[in-house]
């Protein structure tokens, strides 16, 4: 088998979209087990925008309503 070319691989590191996974489970699924305290600004502990901080139209009415009331 001489005539066989020599596979050579280079290593690069981590590109940055690469997602190592939740700092909390140490899980690298790509969706959010919503165990974290999500920020100020709507990102959970992996840097990522939780899903479970997101508050849509009909919540953010009640959040009004409840705030209206007190």
């Amino acid at each position: 088998m001489a005539g066989t070319p020599r596979i050579v691989r280079h290593h690069r590191g981590l590109r940055d979209y690469t997602f190592l996974g939740c700092p909390l489970t140490r899980n690298r699924t790509p969706w959010c087990f919503r165990t974290c305290v999500p920020a100020s600004d709507g990102r959970g502990a992996c840097g990522r925008i939780a899903a479970h901080g997101i508050l849509d139209r009909i919540q953010l009415a009640m959040v009004k309503h409840k705030a209206k009331a007190a």
